[in-house]
């Protein structure tokens, strides 16, 4: 064999080699590609499920509470629940780490075990009073910071009906004192006028409970044991913001609290342990700015 015969035969063996390992290249991309795209089963929430909720319930629940369905194996959490078996494991006997929103995958970090039985709830609450649930939301409701055992003050912003308030009202109450006109040429009968108005409507009133973890007996603490997140390093705490109060109240409280909620917004504010009630007028557009802004804007 002459010498060109040869280097050509060594070209054509390098040759195949290269276009052997590309072809084996492109054979495992294509792989990584389609197993990313292949469909795997996910359970997902029907409904939004609460933090504490316990997954037995939850299992006895499929298609109220829980449903199955497919979803790309690449778009999956790292923890996704995928097998019947899987579910039934994670979820027998443990309770939500925190709230699950609708149409949210379950994932195992979603569920924790208890250490100690959780005191049901209307044994925490006082003599002559009652519980009642508030989901004011995370601003209005100091951004997760309260906790079972604290105390808050319920702040509401109302309209009121101005001819509902007294003609002695001060003038400072943000409406013209009567015998002013109210606009150029006055107002009329038919038409409503009202005044923005808020005011601390609560004080001081003991919370029972954050979402379901509920204020704790003396020497009998819950304690949760709760799964690294997905992305979390091991033992690395994951906060849950959550903001469905349980407020321990008297029925008149509770009364003027729904009315509250119906009528206008509510705030809440943390108060320390050694809060004392104090006693506002409220705010109106005209005591907020501090001025003559009514006489101003209705006079002339």
């Amino acid at each position: 064999m002459g010498r060109r015969a040869l280097v050509l035969v060594v070209a054509l063996l390098l040759a195949g080699v290269a276009a052997f390992a590309i072809f084996q290249y492109l054979t495992g991309v294509e792989e990584d590609i389609l197993a990313g795209q292949q469909q795997v089963p996910v359970f997902r929430a029907v409904q939004p499920i609460a933090e504490g909720t316990s997954g037995n319930i939850v299992l006895s629940s499929p298609g109220q509470l829980y449903q199955e369905s497919l979803e790309q194996q690449e778009d999956l959490p790292a923890d996704a629940i995928t097998t019947q078996e899987q579910l039934q494991s994670v979820l027998q006997n443990r309770v939500a780490a925190g709230p699950i929103s609708q149409n949210a995958i379950l994932t195992q970090s979603q569920w924790v075990e208890e250490t100690v039985e959780v005191t049901p709830l209307r044994e925490l609450i006082g003599e002559g009073l009652q519980a009642i649930t508030i989901d004011p939301g995370l601003i209005q409701g100091v951004n997760g910071f309260v906790e079972p055992g604290d105390r808050v003050n319920v702040i509401v912003s109302v309209d009121i009906e101005a001819r509902l308030i007294p003609s002695e009202a001060p003038p400072d109450f943000g409406i013209p004192t009567e015998g002013e006109p109210i606009g150029p040429e006055g107002t009329p009968e038919e038409q409503t006028v009202t005044v923005p108005y808020t005011r601390f409507v609560l004080q001081g009133v003991p919370v029972l409970a954050v979402g379901r973890d509920t204020r704790p007996l003396e020497d009998q603490p819950v304690e949760v044991t709760v799964p690294a997140a997905a992305g979390a390093a091991e033992g690395e705490e994951v906060p849950q913001l959550v903001s469905v109060y349980t407020l321990e109240v008297t029925p008149e409280q509770a009364e003027r609290l729904v009315f509250a909620l119906d009528n206008g917004s509510i705030y809440l504010t943390l108060v320390p342990e050694d809060f004392v009630e104090i006693t506002t007028k409220g705010i109106t557009i005209e005591s907020l700015f501090e001025g003559d802004l009514v006489e101003n804007i209705f006079s002339n």
